[in-house]
């Protein structure tokens, strides 16, 4: 990997993949595409139901992103961290588009399990999703990059364009509003501290 080097004019990988995507190289994008794929998948699937529905949204970041190429202006900023910007957003419409269709439509779809330890696991991943959307953006986002797609402090700090410090705090608070809700409904060893 080439280091930025004011004096002798070098830019960058980073960079350089940043340039090719604007001017909308395929290979370009088919890089982007590999390197950032699974990221984007993973950060999309963890907010939404399905399987299908995050193999759709992921795609259509990459829809996105392509399309607005023209208006990336790389600053140091990883790729990476627009695409996720286009995935929340993409999550957030999806979300308020399925929030109008009514909960009738979304109980006709559910097949309730056939099993008691079934059901306790639906049980704990439905009062999981509920304490995450109980959070701030920045709270469910902080704890997507560091315990879903298991990026460090460092990376998640770059990702979010905040510090190091902050992004612990935000880790912080996040994991005790999760631990309260959990306590809350009972859980063993979610007891506050």
């Amino acid at each position: 990997m080439q280091v930025d080097d004011p004096a002798k004019g070098r830019l960058s990988d980073a960079e350089l993949l940043a340039q090719r995507a604007v001017r909308r190289d395929p290979d370009a994008w088919g890089e982007i595409f590999e390197q950032h794929y699974r990221a984007v998948f993973a950060f999309v699937r963890y907010r939404l139901r399905g399987a299908a529905e995050a193999e759709d949204i992921a795609s259509q970041v990459f829809e996105v992103a392509y399309s607005h190429s023209h208006r990336f202006d790389y600053r140091g900023v990883p790729i990476e961290a627009w695409l996720i910007g286009i995935a929340r957003n993409l999550c957030r419409d999806h979300i308020k588009k399925l929030g109008r269709r009514g909960y009738e439509e979304e109980l006709d779809e559910f097949s309730g399990p056939t099993e008691p330890d079934q059901a306790a696991a639906i049980d704990l991943r439905q009062d999981l999703g509920a304490a995450m959307r109980a959070l701030t953006e920045d709270q469910q986002e902080v704890l997507s990059l560091r315990f879903l797609l298991d990026r460090s402090v460092e990376e998640t700090a770059r990702l979010m364009n905040r510090s190091e410090d902050a992004v612990k705090n935000l880790q912080r608070r996040a994991l005790a509003a999760m631990q309260r809700s959990l306590a809350s409904q009972n859980y063993p060893g979610a007891s506050p501290p």
